[in-house]
């Protein structure tokens, strides 16, 4: 294996794949990065077994094949320390990765490739694609009320739940809940529903960089994969049965109160001061 690339071209995907990536791993393999040259296109893979990211960049230069795998925050850290439009060498000498740039030369160690775990293809149910800033919208405004670390793991991730032209976000922590919905070309019938882990939304979320662009969604019975241009983004989906938020919704409610938006946020931050660290709640007199 052998190539060369500009900094620039190696260090984004590069963050982007070292995030999946956990520090404290009990397989060492796992705080690797899978670096894999086929043709003139160079895919850099990371996983933690729920989550798994696939980053593509195109060589600009004809490279050598192969596939290797090294220790991901080794390899960011010398990306992130080299000038930013130097050329990178990187080629792989009896399993040592030698890394050159201008003067400096690094030497990783690695592990082979046939160690790194995939994430199982399973067949893949529902297929739809939606505009990455719409989907991204979606997340943001529900994420905020995701639990953290509850027993009642099912809640620890998002509901999504995808009908006939509609696609649903929904995130709870049993003391607040967030919904938005949105249009989507969406050809489904009945009502289907998956609950994707924590980690899995909020990594999906930093992908969705393109306002205008494309993400295509494949919901699987186990596993969300989403693809954009550069990257492929899978995770395993939360077993479990999420709460039934339609009856949670206010009913019938005929008090309608109407306030300026940064005048109530700004009253809510300053009571928000005196209030229980915990679940920072506050009473409103009308």
């Amino acid at each position: 294996m052998h190539f060369t690339i500009q900094r620039e071209a190696l260090l984004k995907p590069l963050q982007l794949v070292a995030g999946v990536v956990e520090r404290r791993q009990t397989l060492p393999v796992l705080s690797n990065v899978l670096l894999v040259v086929q043709g003139q296109q160079l895919s850099l893979t990371g996983t933690d077994l729920e989550v798994e990211l696939v980053g593509r960049v195109q060589l600009e230069e004809p490279a050598e094949p192969g596939e290797i795998t090294v220790p991901a925050r080794k390899l960011m850290d010398i990306c992130k320390s080299i000038p930013n439009d130097a050329l990178i060498d990187i080629r792989l000498d009896e399993q040592k990765l030698i890394v050159k740039a201008g003067r400096s030369r690094f030497t990783l160690s690695t592990l082979p490739a046939n160690d790194f775990p995939t994430v199982e293809e399973g067949p893949g149910s529902l297929t739809f694609s939606l505009i990455q800033s719409k989907l991204r919208r979606l997340i943001e405004r529900t994420s905020f009320a995701m639990a953290q670390q509850d027993v009642r793991y099912y809640l620890n991730g998002m509901l999504l739940e995808v009908q006939s032209g509609i696609l649903r976000a929904v995130a709870t922590d049993g003391h607040r809940l967030a919904m938005c919905s949105m249009a989507a070309e969406i050809e489904q019938a009945d009502r289907h529903q998956v609950i994707v882990p924590r980690k899995g939304i909020l990594e999906l979320a930093r992908l969705l960089t393109e306002q205008d662009g494309l993400v295509s969604i494949v919901l699987g019975q186990h596993h969300i994969r989403a693809t954009t241009g550069e990257f492929t983004f899978t995770s395993k989906l939360v077993d479990g049965k999420f709460p039934d938020y339609e009856r949670v919704l206010p009913k019938g409610g005929d008090k309608l109160v109407v306030g300026d938006r940064q005048a109530l946020r700004e009253a809510f931050s300053r009571t928000a001061i005196l209030s229980n660290e915990k679940y920072r709640g506050i009473r409103l007199q009308l």
